[in-house]
């Protein structure tokens, strides 16, 4: 099991806050891919929508590489915001 834990600030009024949670394949080089509860087989996703994204259910080293970030939006029209760098899970051997 792996949490995944965002902490962040805003300036101005940004009204409420919206999480969503990709992630990017270890072959991909651009495609990010909004995380869903099962979008990886043999892996459970969990808090995709909010600051903390958590993850279960990984029995193997298939998601090294792999790659995380968020998008944050407001509804008080603050600007979108994407996580600069990215989180990236690496097994040993």
């Amino acid at each position: 099991a792996a949490t995944f834990t965002l902490t962040t600030s805003t300036t101005g009024t940004p009204g409420a806050l919206a999480y969503k949670w990709q992630r990017q394949t270890a072959t991909a080089t651009r495609a990010w891919k909004d995380i869903t509860a099962s979008l990886d087989t043999g892996v459970t996703y969990a808090d995709f929508t909010t600051a903390t994204l958590a993850l279960s259910g990984l029995a193997d080293a298939s998601l090294d590489g792999y790659k995380y970030r968020v998008v944050i939006t407001s509804a008080g029209g603050t600007e979108e915001v994407i996580s600069d760098g990215a989180a990236t899970i690496t097994f040993g051997t």
